[in-house]
């Protein structure tokens, strides 16, 4: 089954140069060269346009599509938020078939287009029948939903940050590695916690904080300097929204790395119940305590455990 959601794979480039959404799923099978697949054009949009609602929708889409029968399932999707969406589904959809999002970094209509490519790949991944669980296929690579995020604006493989599991070679699927499930519980009610992501930079102080718990944030995620690094006031506005019950999470805006608190304001952090996340990235470790809130799951061993 083809899940389509928009994106660059289905956009061409009109006379503005500007890529605009112009071809279906039925459009993007017959590029692909595939063969016959079933098609659901679930959405038209580009990823930035992306909610937790619509992650809700293609989530019950996916188990719709499964339980009438559908053995293995790829989702056409823009690459900006790609990576959010696949973790989403990651921890709250487990279905007994692989799931494989894809897209591409060039235009339908471009003369070196990726889009062909990449859906038949994540075609081939998702018809071997292999357990993965939910991975993202780009360019022959195969990789797990956790850990991955977009690198690169341009390149055809434009995305990293964990090891591939698998890929295709010669039109068949090689798995290099296991793919451990993280799956932490389903959730199915449309409205999920509200978790915000607030940046670090050089004189920050606590507004932007104080104005997501004002607007009614259960969690907070600090893109940090460095290793988990903040000033003294925005170490005492976590303090307190701590203290009011709010979830504070820690990651960094290096992009390499295992996060820890080596530093002591980092440290000062943790000492207020903050909770360093090591590997996963701001955007995805919005995901994480996303789901970890609606699931009612116990936060640090999640951390633990996936981040």
């Amino acid at each position: 089954m083809l899940l389509t959601t928009g994106g660059t794979i289905a956009t061409e480039v009109d006379g503005d140069g500007i890529a605009r959404h112009a071809s279906s799923g039925d459009d993007l099978l017959a590029a692909s060269g595939y063969g016959e697949v079933l098609v659901d054009d679930l959405m038209t949009i580009d990823s930035a346009e992306m909610t937790p609602q619509r992650w809700q929708q293609i989530a019950a889409s996916v188990r719709g599509h499964v339980a009438r029968g559908a053995t293995g399932i790829v989702i056409a999707h823009g690459t900006d938020t790609l990576e959010e969406t696949a973790l989403w589904l990651a921890l709250t959809c487990a279905v007994p078939v692989p799931v494989v999002l894809t897209g591409a970094q060039r235009s339908g209509d471009h003369p070196e287009s990726d889009g062909p490519g990449n859906l038949r790949d994540a075609l081939t991944v998702a018809a071997s029948g292999e357990a993965l669980g939910v991975v993202v296929c780009f360019a022959g690579q195969v990789y797990p939903a956790v850990g991955i995020r977009k690198v690169d604006l341009t390149a055809p493989n434009g995305f990293a940050g964990v090891s591939p599991v698998g890929q295709v070679r010669d039109g068949q699927f090689v798995r290099l590695a296991d793919s451990p499930s993280a799956f932490l519980g389903t959730v199915t009610r449309p409205a999920l916690p509200r978790v915000d992501v607030v940046s670090l930079y050089p004189g920050t102080d606590g507004v932007a904080l104080d104005a997501y718990a004002r607007a009614g944030a259960q969690g907070l995620v600090l893109e940090s300097m460095g290793a988990g690094n903040a000033n003294d006031v925005v170490i005492e506005s976590v303090s307190r929204h701590i203290e009011n019950g709010i979830r504070v999470v820690v990651t960094t805006r290096v992009p390499g790395g295992a996060l820890a608190a080596g530093y002591a304001p980092g440290q000062k952090l943790v000492d207020s119940g903050a909770v360093m996340v090591p590997h996963l990235r701001a955007g995805q470790a919005r995901v994480l305590l996303m789901a970890a809130l609606a699931t009612g799951s116990d936060l640090v061993s999640v951390i633990e455990r996936l981040g």
